[in-house]
């Protein structure tokens, strides 16, 4: 059996981990540690014994403890974490244990998440647990392309995840596609998967999304665990989809940011979307349309416009009333109703489930005309005129109020003016007048 010689000559006891002794002062120990304090000053057995033995705990933890105790200082690495963890965990090392969880926490990643999180609620460790369901929160769909350790997650645990309102994923479907391959790993998990579907918003999954999901469950499959599990989805819908009433906190947030642009003398203009919760950006299907500029932008619901522009036909540059329409759902482009005026530099912004254009220049002249356009509408509304026709104007919208800011008049000098609608009442009037027109 292996002995460590202690640095304090007042070493009093001999403690035996594992295979190993270690010679130590008592008086160092309590002072560093509440479970030696009480070991050595309370009427255990083992306050009066000089040969101790610790059970379940690793020695070269162990020895850092010591080092600790007796210096202040301990070593901590990727190597020896965790077992430092649980050591100064068990022993009551109140400090040691919150260097680990600081190291830990700025270790994680996805590919760590579940084990840290598991080993965080095992240990008690609020601040490491937070951090690592946040991860996995953010992260569902990375989380879920690390098999080992998202195939590992207790029901338990990816209950909680899939249940919560800050969950991030890009589309509900994502939801359910995670319970599918939890499920599928092993045939004991069929029986728990409609408590699990339950947890994914059934108003939020795609048309398209749910439209595979049928075709697939009428494949007669009978080994495939996909097939199964529709099946058993099929004759059992989950309670939560059959409800009358939706329940509390029936939609997610997803805070999601688009850029799109490009030289309008290419064949498609780029389309990125960003996603502030995970800092990522992510390629989009692009705009295919060359010679396309001064057109305005705007997200309704699941979609974004693009509206009107100027566009050049081989030689001759006019005004046009496009309307083209990306479905984030679909990572797709369409075609949308044509606007009533042909415009560019105007503005395009979205109030509720409306969009609408604003002001802009025509092939002859600044406008002041808006108009709007409903959502999964096929026909366009006239809306009253702005005060002041301009053109490259900003726009945004604060509840049921639009606000345009300055711009270009019909005589191209700057206009000073803040213009609002109150879309409610159609009614515009001028607020206010900038400090710095532009």
């Amino acid at each position: 059996m292996a002995s460590h010689k202690g640095q304090d000559p007042a070493a009093d006891t001999v403690l035996e981990v594992g295979q190993r002794l270690f010679n130590v002062n008592r008086g160092t120990l309590a002072s560093a540690s509440e479970y030696f304090r009480a070991l050595f000053g309370g009427g255990a057995r083992e306050s009066s014994e000089s040969h101790i033995v610790l059970r379940g705990l690793d020695p070269e933890a162990f020895r850092l403890l010591l080092g600790f105790a007796a210096g202040g200082r301990v070593s901590v690495d990727r190597q020896n974490v965790e077992a430092l963890l649980e050591a100064a965990d068990f022993l009551l090392f109140e400090r040691v244990k919150r260097l680990c969880v600081a190291f830990l926490q700025r270790e994680l990643r996805v590919g760590n998440c579940a084990g840290l999180l598991a080993l965080a609620q095992r240990l008690a460790c609020p601040g490491l647990a937070a951090a690592a369901r946040g991860v996995a929160l953010t992260h569902l769909a990375a989380f879920m392309a690390e098999e080992e350790e998202f195939l590992q997650l207790p029901k338990e645990a990816l209950a909680e995840l899939l249940a919560s309102d800050h969950l991030y994923v890009t589309r509900e479907d994502q939801v359910f596609e995670a319970v599918m391959k939890w499920a599928s790993h092993h045939h004991s998990r069929e029986g728990q998967v409609l408590e699990l579907l339950a947890l994914a918003r059934a108003p939020l999954l795609t048309l398209s999304f749910l439209d595979l999901l049928i075709k697939r469950s009428k494949r007669n499959l009978q080994d495939d665990p996909h097939s199964r599990i529709l099946r058993i989805l099929n004759h059992n819908l989950p309670l939560s989809w059959t409800m009358a009433q939706p329940q509390p906190h029936s939609n997610r947030r997803y805070e999601t940011m688009y850029v799109l642009g490009g030289k309008h003398d290419q064949e498609q203009q780029e389309l990125f979307q960003f996603y502030p919760k995970t800092n990522t950006w992510q390629a989009c299907s692009p705009l295919r349309r060359r010679n396309l500029t001064q057109y305005a932008v705007a997200a309704v619901g699941n979609f974004i416009f693009v509206t009107g522009g100027y566009f050049r036909d081989e030689v001759v540059w006019y005004c046009v009333d496009w309307v083209l329409i990306y479905n984030h759902c679909e990572d797709s482009w369409t075609k949308g109703p044509a606007m009533k005026q042909s415009r560019n530099w105007h503005c395009a912004v979205g109030v509720g489930m409306y969009l609408y254009v604003l002001g802009g220049s025509t092939d002859t002249a600044v406008i002041a005309d808006v108009e709007r356009l409903p959502l999964m509408a096929t026909e366009w509304e006239d809306m009253q005129p702005m005060v002041e026709p301009v053109e490259r104007a900003a726009v945004l919208s604060v509840g049921t109020n639009i606000y345009v800011l300055c711009g270009l008049d019909e005589n191209g000098d700057v206009y000073s003016g803040v213009q609002r609608l109150d879309v409610e009442s159609d009614v515009w009037d001028v607020i206010s007048f900038s400090p710095c027109p532009r």
